[in-house]
């Protein structure tokens, strides 16, 4: 009987060609400093299974190399390139949206800052992965495997618990004042960061965005009359809803705060190492194609509506707003910003003013990121105008679990008037 082929497993014709012993025996070479390196073995898997990841195509590589003091080092790097799909290409490859390259600017001039800032403030933690090399030439990015140092992925369907999204929003305040600080240091740093998820630069989400809405509301229309009166609000905020989601990230005051955000802040863009008994210790970012400069509240809401576990989610956002400022606080003083910082009254106010993002995030974005359908569920269902797309949308709203999730924010969102034009 053949043996049975593993989701990670990939087909030879599919490995790139480049992609070889003697490439990574030059990388080696250059990192350490070692020009005896000698790659002895190298074996190639996708890190998660080919498709699961709508934007890029990820590897796990393999590597035995011999050096000068050592022989047979064993070691395991992720390299995350650009997706084999042409249409995912052609929507966020190039233009506005740029991902790819602009993920590798990141991780060669803003990581490294931000990294800098956070040891002076006497932070040891990994907050980043790090960077065996940054291969322009081929479009990839090749990263030490954080599996080996014990990080592991959270489990989406579960959401974080408490301890979780505390130490996720302190790593995120040291992230946002560290991006503080550095654009008063450096003012033009952050000035090609200018396209968040929601853009007026293109509208390769407005069907996405559009029908994806059309699709709440009528699944809405079929629950319980008494729900009907929020199907009805989202019909009427349709027209408005894009505006409302670009005006998150414009600046309307000048002392309003903004930040380098990370931009697509959810649980599986973060990895956690735990102790012994089960008790995460350490949490890194991943992934920064949606990063951007603007008011923190796109990270803030994007990670509490979208990976909060649904316990928390209707009962902990006030608290952990009240944690994540007085965390940026301290922050943002260690480091010696020296631009006037808003009381927790002010904040807030600025937080109220950009609320939106949590409808936003909890309409288009939840959906997709708890629903445990896979049919249909690639990049071109996800953007498409075709009956297929079409599917994929009924499906993700008819998640019964995503109703529960639905029913207790509606309400909160409603009594904030943010189901309404925004004037």
């Amino acid at each position: 009987m053949a043996e049975e082929k593993s989701p990670l497993d990939v087909e030879f014709g599919d490995i790139p060609d480049w992609l070889n012993s003697g490439y990574f025996e030059q990388l080696l070479r250059r990192k350490k400093e070692d020009s005896t390196i000698r790659v002895q073995s190298l074996a190639v898997k996708y890190a998660i299974p080919r498709g699961e990841n709508f934007v890029s195509v990820i590897y796990r590589v393999q590597v035995v190399f011999d050096t000068k003091n050592q022989l047979a080092v064993n070691r395991s790097y992720i390299v995350k390139g650009i997706s084999s799909s042409e249409f995912t290409v052609k929507k966020l490859g190039v233009g506005s949206y740029n991902v790819y390259e602009k993920e590798m600017d990141v991780y060669e001039r803003i990581i490294p800052e931000l990294n800098r800032l956070a040891r002076s403030l006497g932070e040891r933690s990994e907050l980043y992965p790090s960077t065996l090399a940054i291969d322009r030439d081929n479009n990839v990015i090749i990263f030490d495997d954080l599996t080996r140092k014990g990080f592991v992925m959270g489990d989406r369907t579960v959401g974080l618990d408490r301890i979780q999204l505390e130490m996720s929003y302190k790593l995120m305040a040291i992230m946002h004042a560290s991006s503080l600080k550095l654009a008063e240091m450096q003012p033009t740093v952050f000035d090609g960061y200018t396209t968040g998820m929601i853009t007026r630069d293109t509208d390769a989400f407005y069907v996405f965005y559009y029908s994806t809405l059309d699709v709440l509301a009528n699944e809405i229309s079929t629950w319980d009359p008494k729900w009907h009166y929020y199907a009805n609000k989202i019909r009427k905020l349709r027209p408005h809803f894009i505006e409302q989601g670009i005006s998150v990230y414009e600046q309307e005051h000048e002392d309003d705060l903004r930040v380098f955000v990370h931009g697509d802040l959810w649980i599986n863009n973060m990895m956690f190492k735990y102790d012994s008994d089960g008790i995460p210790t350490d949490v890194v970012l991943l992934d920064f194609q949606f990063c951007c400069y603007t008011t923190p509240v796109v990270d803030l809401c994007f990670l509490f509506f979208c990976s909060a576990n649904d316990e928390l989610r209707q009962t902990y956002f006030e608290e952990l707003m009240q944690y994540y400022y007085n965390h940026l606080a301290n922050y943002t003083k260690r480091l010696g910003c020296s631009k006037k910082f808003p009381t927790f009254h002010q904040f807030q106010r600025q937080l109220l003013s950009k609320l939106f993002y949590a409808v936003f995030c909890s309409f288009i974005c939840l959906p997709v990121q708890i629903n445990e359908d896979s049919t249909d569920a690639d990049f071109e269902a996800v953007l498409g105008n075709d009956e297929r797309s079409a599917r994929y949308r009924r499906t993700i709203m008819a998640n019964k679990r995503y109703h529960r999730i639905l029913k207790g924010l509606l309400p909160f969102f409603d009594r904030k008037g943010l189901l309404d034009k925004l004037e």
